[in-house]
């Protein structure tokens, strides 16, 4: 795909909605079709290897999504990551908490980090990514919950990772990177290795500014490119899935995949709606709004924050 100006080439005209929700889609987001392309990334992104959908079954019965996604942060500022263990090639997540869960006692005495409103209640619902009828690379719908292939689909494969919400007992419920925006599963700790991370994002979509701290630590402050009016930024509590170095000019050096998904695109050339921070070769551009739904960071600034924070960074956006 060619870039023949300062905006994205795919980029959609500033005075044309995007379809309309529950359009008729012809192809299925599977490995062997370029799946899980990002929002604003075009082919930037592309899967690591191709697999094989697991027959088709019943999408989950329950799930939990809200109007804002509590993340527990613990003492000293750190938020927890579970990543799949190496030996877990196919990590299974439950859409629903496992029995006792409500009786269990919380891991540690956590409180709750930033509460962005979420935009996904407000607009007309979109239909769930991935489907039993259309899996995405790497991503899957189970007749438990959902299945996760580990690596991840992202090249190089790297581990799949989530966000942790809370911990009790033998099981971690986790923030996943499916639609809806704010969708919760449960892990087995037994398949996952625990970390921590004081690093956060913030982004103010009104004040079109990013903010990386370490802890209390402001360490990157910019101003950036949001969506567009027709395309805009989903708000909530997300997080960095991978960060996936880039070969072409326009997506700058590296793009932090995160687990969002465009709330008023059901896909996006041959792939996922997925929203991601990258970089841009427009910094003129910085400032606007004028993207698919993805966040534009300076070069320089984008290069800085894929050496520095991991993944399961959470990414807080704020209206």
């Amino acid at each position: 795909m060619s870039h023949d100006g300062p905006i994205d080439s795919f980029d959609p005209p500033l005075d044309q909605p995007p379809p309309s929700p529950g359009r008729n889609r012809k192809r299925v987001m599977g490995a062997g079709v370029a799946a899980l392309l990002v929002v604003g990334l075009a082919v930037a992104l592309w899967p690591s290897n191709d697999v094989v959908a697991p027959p088709a079954t019943s999408a989950p019965t329950s799930s939990t999504t809200s109007t804002s996604t509590s993340v527990a942060v613990l003492p000293g500022g750190t938020v927890e990551i579970a990543t799949a263990k190496p030996e877990v090639t196919e990590l299974q997540v439950l859409a629903g908490a496992p029995p006792g869960w409500d009786d269990m006692e919380p891991a540690q005495v956590t409180s709750t980090g930033p509460e962005p409103p979420a935009s996904e209640p407000s607009l007309p619902a979109r239909e769930p990514l991935p489907s039993a009828e259309e899996p995405i690379a790497g991503r899957f719908v189970t007749a438990t919950g959902w299945s996760f292939t580990n690596p991840g689909p992202y090249e190089p494969g790297q581990p799949f990772t989530m966000l942790v919400r809370e911990r009790r007992g033998e099981w971690a419920e986790v923030l996943l990177p499916v639609r809806p925006n704010g969708t919760t599963g449960w892990v087995s700790t037994a398949d996952v290795d625990l970390s921590t991370t004081a690093h956060r994002i913030e982004i103010n979509l009104a004040e079109r500014m990013l903010r990386a701290y370490d802890d209390t630590e402001l360490i990157v402050e910019t101003p950036v490119v949001i969506g567009s009016a027709f395309t805009p930024t989903p708000t909530g509590t997300f997080f960095v899935t991978d960060i996936v170095p880039q070969t072409s000019a326009s997506f700058g050096p590296v793009a932090l995949a995160t687990d969002g998904y465009s709330e008023v695109m059901d896909d996006f050339d041959t792939g996922a709606p997925v929203v991601a921070l990258h970089g841009t070769n427009a910094p003129e551009l910085v400032g606007q709004a004028r993207s698919n739904g993805c966040i534009r960071v300076p070069n320089e600034l984008i290069q800085q924050l894929a050496d520095t924070v991991p993944a399961g960074t959470p990414v807080y956006v704020f209206p």
